[in-house]
């Protein structure tokens, strides 16, 4: 695989790079050097584990050798590296997408401090251990609480995210604008079902209920089935609020969850027959973010990052008038 990253031009400037090399190293470096730990646990206790040994537990099944080779051996230090491949492949595929690259520096301390959390313990409780071991329940506990605070610290450690570019000019002459007084205030609202986001939600929910039956993987892989599950429901029906503050886009059933987009970030709104190519999620992709619900018209926004934010309705035409509107006299006020 050949993953080639390409240098911005001057038309599209690199917005990402401030802070780029530090999310890069602490989205690399906990998966490396917390193995490093648990091979150090394991070269300390291995001499005191029994040869054979039957483990009951919520995380990566162990059942061999509990020795130095068999622990080297076993899927956890292969998972590691696992990870470590993904989440530097996936850093270099949204090299130019900040926000994402937060969210991975954010996934590795999941992912390494809780592992590694979770096969101390094994080692600790499975040393002098005569046969069969069931594993106590404070272990679970724990472990949840250092992959909540792993997750928490790995947010903060990334740093403040680059600042985003402002747009000052006005909308261009060629897209719709509704005038607007010094004093008017207008507010538009819709919403926007999605058949696929549907489906996709209720095929995640059967597999993380079939995961949690067979116990499938440790509790970290549940979890994470669990909150893709949460992300696929939340697209499959949204609610857009156009007014003062910009363009927000809500979950109904999780109106803590919501993502705004203020007007300096926004050069000019249009509405379109068709989204523009790329893919438009909740999430951010080099394309832009958004909702797309099958084909028909949408509003469009170009944004200062070079992207655009796109989002399924009929009344696109209306949607972007309004917006054009808002910056228009923001914009001439500035002036």
């Amino acid at each position: 695989m050949f993953i080639r990253v390409s240098p911005a031009s001057p038309r599209h400037p690199d917005h990402a790079a401030p802070g780029r090399l530090r999310r890069l190293i602490l989205t690399a470096a906990p998966p490396l050097l917390l193995l490093v730990v648990l091979m150090a646990f394991t070269a300390s206790y291995g001499g005191h584990l029994p040869d054979r040994v039957q483990v009951g537990d919520w995380g990566i099944d162990t059942k061999g050798a509990a020795t130095w080779q068999g622990w080297v051996s076993q899927p956890l230090f292969g998972v590691m590296m696992w990870s470590e491949a993904l989440l530097v492949i996936s850093f270099l595929r949204y090299w130019r997408l900040p926000q994402v690259q937060r969210g991975l520096v954010a996934g590795s301390f999941f992912i390494s401090l809780s592992s590694t959390v979770s096969g101390a313990l094994w080692l600790v409780e499975l040393a002098g251990a005569p046969g069969a071991v069931a594993r106590p329940a404070w272990h679970l506990a724990v472990e949840i609480v250092a992959a909540a605070a792993a997750t928490a610290l790995g947010w903060v450690a990334a740093g403040p995210l680059p600042s985003a570019p402002v747009a000052t000019a006005a909308p261009p002459p060629h897209a719709p604008t509704m005038a607007l007084g010094p004093w008017q205030r207008a507010m538009f609202v819709t919403s926007a079902w999605s058949a696929r986001g549907l489906l996709v939600a209720v095929v995640m929910a059967g597999l993380t209920a079939w995961a949690v039956l067979h116990g499938l993987g440790g509790w970290q892989g549940v979890a994470l089935l669990a909150l893709l599950t949460i992300f696929e429901a939340a697209q499959a029906r949204t609610r857009l609020q156009i007014d003062s503050s910009g363009v927000t886009v809500r979950i109904p059933w999780m109106p803590a969850l919501r993502r705004t987009l203020p007007y300096p970030r926004i050069r000019f709104a249009e509405a379109r027959r068709q989204a523009p190519a790329g893919r438009y999620r909740l999430d951010d992709s080099e394309a832009g973010w958004g909702i797309v619900a099958g084909k028909g018209p949408v509003l469009a926004l170009s944004l200062t990052d070079d992207r655009w934010f796109v989002y399924s309705m009929r009344e696109a035409e209306t949607a972007a008038a309004l917006v054009n509107g808002w910056l228009s006299r923001q914009r001439q006020e500035t002036a």
